[in-house]
């Protein structure tokens, strides 16, 4: 009984320091533990990511320790020992709140000489694989992520970019130097029944540059890390993808995200900076009291199917082909994403012109059919003006007709007096043949002007003559009229051609109305003071311009600008169109046409055409 209430008194003597020690709060201070060079950019980015998880809390700072051992490139029972005894100095009076062992070795370490140096200091453990961890034997107060990445996973993400896949190119270091990924030598067995494995591991850096760049077509490379190469070389893991990836024939799968963006096409990868954030959150969890024996171990940190862009197009590999869910970097932006507003500001910009380019060209044809419809009704109504005007001249064109006439038949009668004489008079006969054929043919000109007055014309026949021609055919025309009214009609030209371009027809359509209201404003005025006057004269050297002047009483000076409107008219029986219509004739012919009173009485109008290359004086 005495030794069993000995062990009683010191159990309970000794519970009230236990259950202090159990409520006392951790120290604000975590030891990351990291196995391998302490410079590879995989723990560069889990201590960063771990450190901004832990600064990123409202809680009180904690301070952050690392300690790299290098355990890849020295692993002896001496360099461990080593390490304990310059650990447990280092830490000796150095409280610690969690220790966090980076890798397989590290946590062996940390295991190994737990009991030692922190026996009982909490432990989370990160990039340890299933695997690996089930070989060990966790102390109380242990937690942690683990990875679930294989060779099966690497194998699938090949086959993605290589659909004829019959071989497997593995580069690193050998499976037992391996630490992360030791366990992909247990599936090798399995992945061989169905594929060909090209071992290229632990070769000299020359050698497995020159074998990656020989591999045949159908397959494909897995890398898992060159640390240390067959000609005892160290390198990072990341550095050693490098040239590798410089030489290869065929697209590179890789296991870590710090390896990406290096020359690797893609692979189901892991990421320590995940790993250094799900580490933060569980230092953070057992540093405010929770216990780390009951925060389960979490088997599934996930991985993620990543590709390299600019490594798809390189080797033809679509988009198409890749699973739901995948990650794709590096993608060169086109211009849609890079520029999406100023494409969509282009496109509707371009879209708004072609649209009103569009209405403007069927505006321009809808114009183009209005206007050739109103040009044929504008001649119609010419047509009919001419018609008109003839028709109050077909009087005094029949009387003019009967002086010709009347001359041939007295000429056929005398011809035929000198014939029946004997001797018959053959000159005489010769000389009144003569006379015959010019009274005839002033009798075919007279008709001819007529016909033309009366010819319809639909479309706008422009022609290059000489404006005094125009005149001159019209002034014949009206000569009979002038007669009959006892007009005297002068004339006055500027010397030489004056070479236009209109129609000739019209343009003396305009000639005539303009003589024939002339007349009809000197009705009322006697017949030696009516006077009717046609002149032309140059403006400029660009211009002629023709004036038809009357010797009547003047146009009323309110209506000087309404005698070209359409049927405003001074006559009784007007239509109100001649004038309407010598307007739009000269201003299709490029000119303009206006109306003055003389200062002696009497009213003149004018118009201007433009000349055709007038040579200089």
């Amino acid at each position: 009984m005495n030794w069993l209430a000995r062990i009683l008194i010191v159990l309970f003597a000794g519970l009230p320091a236990a259950i202090s020690a159990a409520a006392k709060p951790l120290p604000r201070s975590v030891l990351i533990l990291e196995q391998n060079n302490p410079n590879a950019p995989a723990y560069v980015d889990f201590a960063s990511r771990l450190q901004a998880t832990l600064n990123a809390s409202d809680a009180p700072s904690v301070d952050v320790y690392i300690e790299t051992f290098d355990l890849y490139r020295f692993n002896s029972a001496d360099y461990r020992e080593l390490l304990r005894t310059y650990m447990a100095n280092k830490y000796r009076n150095k409280p610690i709140g969690v220790i966090v062992p980076v890798g397989p070795l590290a946590l062996e370490f940390e295991l190994q000489w737990r009991a030692e140096i922190w026996p009982t200091v909490p432990i989370a453990f990160e990039g340890i694989d299933t695997e690996s961890l089930a070989g060990l034997s966790l102390p109380p107060e242990t937690t942690g992520d683990t990875e679930n990445l294989t060779l099966s996973d690497e194998v699938n993400a090949a086959r993605i970019m290589v659909p004829d896949l019959r071989q497997i190119a593995i580069v690193g270091d050998p499976f037992e130097r391996q630490s992360t990924y030791k366990h992909f030598a247990q599936e090798l067995p399995q992945i061989a029944t169905d594929l060909h494995i090209i071992d290229l591991t632990g070769l000299p850096m020359a050698e497995a540059m020159k074998r990656v760049a020989a591999l045949p077509p159908d397959s494909a490379i897995i890398y898992i890390g060159i640390h240390v190469d067959g000609a005892g070389k160290s390198y990072t893991a990341r550095d050693g993808l490098v040239p590798i990836a410089e030489v290869a024939n065929r697209p590179i799968v890789v296991t870590t995200e710090t390896y990406f963006g290096y020359g690797a096409t893609g692979g189901v990868m892991t990421s320590y900076g995940r790993m250094g954030d799900a580490a933060g959150r569980l230092v953070l969890r057992i540093l405010n009291g929770e216990s780390a024996s009951e925060i389960p171990v979490d088997n599934n940190l996930a991985t993620k199917l990543i590709f390299d862009w600019r490594q798809l197009q390189r080797w033809g590999i679509s988009e198409s082909r890749l699973p739901t869910g995948s990650e794709i970097r590096f993608r060169v932006p086109g211009i849609w994403e890079q520029y999406r507003w100023y494409v969509t500001i282009a496109l509707v910009t371009i879209a708004t012109q072609l649209g009103l380019i569009i209405w403007l060209m069927a505006e321009r044809r809808r114009r183009q059919i209005v206007e050739a419809n109103l040009l044929q009704r504008l001649a119609q109504v010419i047509h009919l003006n001419r018609s008109a005007t003839a028709g109050a001249l077909s009087a005094s064109v029949a009387h003019e007709l009967n002086q010709p006439l009347g001359a041939i038949l007295s000429n056929a009668e005398a011809a035929e007096l000198y014939l029946d004489a004997v001797p018959p008079n053959l000159s005489r006969v010769k000389a009144i043949l003569g006379n015959i054929r010019r009274d005839d043919q002033r009798a075919a000109d007279i008709v001819t002007h007529m016909r033309v007055l009366q010819k319809e014309k639909v479309e706008n026949n422009s022609e290059e003559f000489d404006l005094h021609d125009a005149v001159n055919d019209t002034i014949e025309f009206i000569e009979p009229e002038a007669k009959k009214q006892g007009v005297t009609l002068n004339t006055d030209f500027v010397p030489g051609a004056q070479r236009i371009r209109a129609d000739k027809i019209q343009l003396e359509q305009v000639i005539l109305n303009l003589a024939l209201n002339a007349m009809d404003a000197m009705k009322d005025t006697s017949s030696d003071a009516k006077k009717l006057s046609i002149k032309t004269a140059l403006v400029g050297d660009s211009e002629v311009k023709v004036s038809v002047s009357d010797s009547g009483t003047g146009i009323p000076s309110d209506q000087l600008d309404k005698i070209f409107d359409t049927y405003f008219t001074t006559k009784p029986n007007g239509t109100g169109l001649g004038l309407s219509i010598s307007r739009t004739i000269i201003e299709n012919s490029g000119g303009k046409i206006w109306a003055e009173n003389r200062a002696r009485g009497g009213a003149v109008i004018r118009f201007t055409l433009p000349l055709l290359n007038r040579p200089p004086s």
